[in-house]
């Protein structure tokens, strides 16, 4: 799948802004919200995404990302 990574990235703001997804993992963050109440597990997909212009792979969440 071919995507534009996130605008928050250094890379993007190097010119770097496509590339292809290799990998993608689930990420379980552990505790979101107040500590003191029932913790809630909220996962998110992590994308390993190999750059055209560089070569380069990053790692970004793949919800950030738009698909091209």
């Amino acid at each position: 799948m071919r995507v534009q990574i996130p605008a928050y990235t250094d890379r993007w703001m190097m010119g770097d802004r496509y590339g292809e997804v290799v990998n993608v993992t689930t990420r379980r963050e552990k505790y979101v919200g107040v500590p003191s109440k029932r913790p809630t597990r909220d996962t998110y997909e992590i994308a390993t995404v190999l750059l055209d212009k560089s070569g380069k792979t990053v790692r970004v969440i793949l919800d950030d990302c738009v698909v091209v």
